[in-house]
C-alpha cells in the first residue's frame, strides 16, 4: 500500500466516521471504528470525490468494502482510473 493510498483512505474513512484522520493508522480495525456496510459504500463515494479532488482519481474494488478488516486493507484496493483493473 501506498501511503498516499492510506492518507486518502483515512481522510475518507474521517469525513464518514466524525474522526480526526490523523488518529488513524493502517492496523485500525473497521468493526472497532463503526464502519459497518453502509459505512463502507459510502467511503468509497468520499474516496473517489477526494481522489478526483486531489487530482488522481481511483475506483475501489468492491470486494474490498466486503472483505477489509483493517483500514489498511481498504487502502490496499484504491485502484488509480485508468491502471489494471479501474475504470477508463
Amino acid at each position: 500500500m501506498t501511503t498516499e493510498n492510506l492518507s486518502l483512505a483515512a481522510r475518507a474513512l474521517a469525513v464518514v466516521l466524525d474522526l480526526e484522520a490523523v488518529d488513524l493508522r493502517a492496523d485500525s480495525p473497521l468493526d472497532d471504528l463503526g464502519a459497518d456496510s453502509i459505512a463502507r459504500v459510502q467511503w468509497a463515494d468520499v474516496v473517489e470525490q477526494l481522489a478526483a479532488g486531489d487530482g488522481r482519481p481511483v475506483t475501489v474494488d468492491d470486494s474490498a468494502l466486503r472483505d477489509a478488516v483493517v483500514l489498511g486493507d481498504l487502502a490496499d484496493h484504491l485502484v488509480p482510473v485508468g491502471a489494471a483493473g479501474g475504470s477508463a
